[in-house]
Parts: structure tokens; C-alpha cells; sequence
């Protein structure tokens, strides 16, 4: 909000919003460490699961189980990893998902995912899905627009989850083998 203080005029005026909590009455005033930061990153991690099981469903049946691998690692001897790699007919892409409860922290998520895939190989695009949430295909856009270093890698996009789900519609699948046997038939 445009009246509110920045977190730089807090410091200086209060000493750290921990600091401005405690003189406000809160009992819990640190929100980065301890339980309240297990409980925030707990609910984080709730939300990722919760989005790769939501999209994994749509992935397969758009592509085939064989088409789409999860959590694959983008470099050997790496432990990262993409939420999801898919096969369609003509070329590949990676999909990296998040979430947020918080519009302001949209542009971060895709900074820092910017700077973790920059070493893939620039002809593989990359999706970086943002799911759930009360947000539009506006917000990611309007986050974009700060993330300068996005403009350097044109394999990557940043996208709202209801935009990709109409984008992998222009995707071609590869024909499912005819032997093959999903997990869901075993």
C-alpha cells in the first residue's frame, strides 16, 4: 500500500519490524525463525504440492504418462530439478510451478527461479507457472516487468496457470505405444 511505511523507514524509526511488534504488544515477533517461520514455510511447501498434484492430472491426459516425468533433474549431477519435463511431438519443455499468498512476492519467485534455470540450455523453453491464488494473468505480467534479467534468457516465460493451460493446448501429443501400461492400470 502506498501510505504504509517501507521496511527501510521502519528500521529506522523502530529498529526492524521485530522490534515495532514488540513495542506494539505481540507476544510473536519474530517471523523468521522458529515455529511461525516453520508454520509459514509449512504452508508454502502444503501450497507447492498441492499445485504440482492439481496440474500432473492435466499434463498427462493432454500429453500421456509416458510424455510427462516429474521432478526430472535439468543437469547431470544436479539436484535440482523441474516439477515437470514434458515430450510433445516436435521438442520438449520444462514447467516449474509455484504459489504465493502474496502479489508482491510474485516478481521474487520468478527472479529466483530465473536465476536457478539459467544455465539450461536456451533452446529448451521454460515455463514458470504461477497456480492458485486471487490472481490474473495481469499480475504475472505486471511482475515481469521487473525481472530485467527474464529479458536475457527468451526460452523462459512467466505465466498465470489459466494462460498455460490454453498455451499447451497448441502442443501436439506423441502417440502413447501401443504396449505401454499407465501406473493407474497396474
Amino acid at each position: 500500500n502506498e501510505y504504509l511505511p517501507s521496511a527501510r523507514q521502519i528500521q529506522r524509526a523502530y529498529g526492524g519490524l521485530v522490534e515495532l511488534r514488540k513495542s506494539l504488544g505481540y507476544e510473536d515477533t519474530d517471523f523468521t525463525k522458529g515455529e511461525l517461520r516453520k508454520l509459514i514455510a509449512s504452508k508454502a511447501g502444503q501450497r507447492g504440492v498441492s499445485a504440482e498434484d492439481f496440474l500432473e492430472p492435466i499434463l498427462i491426459a493432454k500429453f500421456g504418462e509416458p510424455y510427462v516425468h516429474v521432478q526430472k533433474r535439468y543437469y547431470k549431477g544436479s539436484r535440482s530439478r523441474y516439477d515437470f519435463f514434458v515430450y510433445y511431438s516436435g521438442g520438449m519443455f520444462g514447467v516449474d510451478t509455484f504459489t504465493t499468498d502474496r502479489a508482491n512476492y510474485i516478481e521474487k519467485n520468478i527472479r529466483h527461479k530465473v536465476t536457478r534455470y539459467k544455465d539450461a540450455p536456451s533452446e529448451l523453453p521454460i515455463y514458470f507457472v504461477l497456480m492458485g491464488g486471487d490472481f490474473t494473468p495481469q499480475d504475472v505480467s505486471k511482475a515481469v516487468q521487473s525481472v530485467s534479467d527474464l529479458k536475457n534468457h527468451n526460452n523462459m516465460t512467466a505465466i498465470y496457470e489459466s494462460d498455460f493451460l490454453k498455451l499447451i493446448d497448441s502442443y501436439t501429443p506423441l502417440a502413447i505405444p501401443n504396449d505401454f501400461m499407465s501406473m493407474s492400470e497396474l
